[in-house]
């Protein structure tokens, strides 16, 4: 027989636990895999649906870990931290609470505070202007970036 044998329902679901399984994701994630690699939107859908109970596949959590592994490596600023959530595929509803949620175990200032610190002293008007640069990017707002610069400054 060298004709091409239909894939199984199993088979999406294997492969979306092996993307699983090398790292964590959201529903939106696994369903552009599994229609990339094929999937018919009926097959997608009974296998986020099967994912899901399974609790393999959880989108409030995965932000909450995500969010708090993306800021023990890199400190931000809530609009970046929203900003790259989003881009996960992270729903808008689910982005805001895990926001809100996050910053109230961890404050904006001290996170700030520490990329001002691990940028060094501020010595000069040109390493001012790069902190505050920094500190922009980084998604901090005008009032926290003035706070974390003034902090340092009375140091």
């Amino acid at each position: 027989m060298t004709g091409k044998t239909a894939p199984s329902p199993n088979r999406w679901l294997q492969l979306a636990l092996r993307a699983l399984a090398r790292s964590d994701r959201t529903t939106a994630q696994i369903e552009r895999l599994l229609t990339a690699k094929g999937a018919t939107p009926a097959q997608v859908r009974t296998a986020v649906r099967r994912l899901t109970s399974l609790n393999y596949l959880d989108d409030v959590a995965f932000a909450s870990r995500w969010a708090d592994r993306r800021l023990a490596r890199m400190p931000m600023g809530r609009a970046r931290l929203q900003e790259e959530l989003l881009a996960t595929g992270c729903p808008e509803p689910i982005v805001q609470a895990t926001l809100r949620a996050t910053y109230r175990k961890v404050s904006e200032r001290d996170l700030a505070m520490l990329v001002v610190t691990t940028a060094g002293k501020v010595a000069s008007p040109q390493m001012l202007g790069r902190v505050t640069r920094l500190l922009s990017q980084r998604g901090f707002d005008e009032d926290t970036i003035e706070t974390a610069l003034g902090m340092l400054n009375d140091q």
